[in-house]
């Protein structure tokens, strides 16, 4: 008799939870996998499946659906223009651009005080920390002669470097992290990272924290039990490592350039951040710019500057293998336009079309990170017709968007041509194709990057191209399709798992 009871008594507050909750709705019910009581979708989706299985609900369910995984809410939004009204539309804006709180934003980005990691995206801290950014990495690292000179200076280091290789024969991720480690460098110092230097490896050390904790699983157990850092096991141990390198980072990077400050003589973004401090104390306002902020800000910028762009060019190498006739096309476009009697510049890039349009058939065929950073809508808001609840987690599904079909016809032929007209020229940003190629986001949570990222790119790519051709070693061929088993690793970020590469000499000097 008990048992039934109490089963009646679940059964009534069960039913007046969803009716309550019917008569709340703002519109209709998302459609979505229904998954399982209380731990929701947990068993189907994991980090190695997410891309397929999202790809799979959102060829099921369309433009819009929404799965559970325990306690979260997760709606995945896959088409450009249901991306751009969430992220850009005046009506929607201000209820898609925050963040979630992750575990390592509060004990590694100073609790949240970083522009990437910030919970609100149109508060006062974002909006005058992002301005600064821009202006920094503008000055800096957008194609400006200083950071022109630097990479070009990087680049002369780097071709020692594979020349000195047994055979030429070279490990891309590994290469490309130690020579961007070089360019961060340059651009926070002026100063390059020596090979001797005990502190070589300290970015690569810090991303490889970074990517530990940014993992969504990892960051799912630790935001709900951080004490976790605490007891014995892997956790702990990521912890430790991860604070050590930032304190490093902290040291080489802000104390001892802050310790050499000379007013109005700027060596680097570092120099840059010091002079705004200096400024705010001068003026007797309150300091936005405190010495824990521009740390973490300098940690968060080597996450974005090295991370993705060697994955970025680690992954158009093994392109490059795979399809020699686009190698050729790059490099007869280079020989046109640059020649082989000087080094490239980023002026350079508007009239190397063939190559602008191949990093973007790059972006779109291998896209790094598939979802983007998570964005988080705290408003119970009608939106396209559908009930958004509180505190959604928000997914531009970014890896569908950029392999639809229905919008590229072959999403899985690699084709840089489809980004040029008949007259080999780039398609205009309005056309369908450039606005569904998302892989910098969108709106107020864009990557603030972007320009910094394509000066970095071109010149490389156009440096590496214009002296050498790149090609398997004889039975080590590796697909560059990312359906492909074991070519890729797919969880987190999407990077091609270790593969090497021979560097031939086009032209014998």
């Amino acid at each position: 008799m008990l048992y039934y009871l109490v089963l009646a008594v679940i059964l009534l507050f069960g039913a007046f939870y969803m009716f309550h909750r019917r008569i709340s709705f703002k519109g209709n019910i998302i459609p979505g996998p229904r998954g399982l009581p209380l731990i929701g979708c947990a068993l189907e989706i994991n980090e190695e499946n997410l891309c397929s299985k999202l790809t799979g609900y959102a060829e099921t369910f369309g433009d819009i659906f929404r799965f559970r995984i325990f306690s979260d809410n997760l709606i995945v939004l896959n088409s450009p223009a249901i991306i751009q009204t969430a992220f850009l539309d005046e009506k929607f804006k201000r209820h898609f651009n925050d963040r979630p709180r992750m575990f390592y934003g509060e004990y590694f980005r100073c609790h949240h005080q970083t522009v990437g990691s910030v919970p609100e995206g149109f508060g006062m801290f974002h909006k005058t920390s992002r301005r600064h950014l821009e202006k920094a990495v503008y000055a800096y690292g957008s194609g400006l002669m200083d950071l022109e000179k630097n990479v070009m200076f990087e680049m002369d280091l780097l071709v020692k470097r594979i020349e000195e290789m047994p055979g030429m024969t070279f490990q891309c991720m590994d290469v490309f992290s130690r020579s961007l480690s070089n360019v961060i460098s340059l651009l926070f110092s002026g100063e390059l990272i020596h090979d001797d230097d005990p502190d070589r490896d300290i970015f690569l050390q810090h991303t490889e924290g970074a990517i530990f904790f940014l993992n969504s699983a990892v960051n799912s157990v630790m935001t709900s039990l951080p004490f976790l850092r605490f007891l014995p096991g892997k956790f702990r141990e990521m912890y430790i490592k991860t604070e050590t390198v930032n304190g490093r980072i902290k040291q080489k990077y802000f104390h001892d350039i802050k310790n050499t400050y000379v007013p109005g003589k700027h060596r680097g973004i570092v120099d840059f951040y010091i002079e705004e401090q200096r400024k705010e104390r001068e003026s007797g306002n309150d300091v936005f710019f405190t010495d824990e902020r521009i740390m973490v800000q300098i940690e968060e910028i080597v996450d974005a500057g090295i991370t993705t762009s060697s994955i970025f060019l680690s992954n158009s190498i093994l392109v490059l293998m795979n399809y020699p006739e686009v190698q050729n096309k790059i490099q007869a476009e280079i020989d046109t336009v640059i020649g082989k009697d000087r080094p490239p510049t980023y002026t350079d890039r508007n009239n190397c079309r063939y190559l602008q349009a191949f990093e973007m058939e790059i972006h779109r065929y291998l896209t790094i990170a598939p979802f983007l950073l998570p964005h988080l809508c705290q408003d119970h808001i009608e939106f396209m017709g559908y009930d958004i609840e509180p505190n959604s987690l928000i997914l531009a599904n970014v890896w569908y968007v950029h392999h639809d079909k229905e919008v590229w016809g072959d999403p899985w032929t690699f084709r840089p041509e489809r980004f040029l007209n008949d007259n080999g020229e780039l398609l205009p940003r309005e056309h369908k194709l450039r606005k569904s190629l998302l892989p910098f986001g969108c709106g107020q949570r864009q990557c603030t990057g972007e320009m910094f990222a394509q000066t970095r790119i071109f010149l490389y790519l156009a440096t590496l191209l214009q002296r050498w051709s790149f090609e398997f070693q004889n039975g080590n061929e590796r697909s560059c399709d990312p359906r492909t088993p074991g070519c890729f690793d797919m969880v987190g970020l999407i990077k091609p798992m270790p593969f090497a590469c021979k560097a031939k000499e086009r032209y014998k000097q």
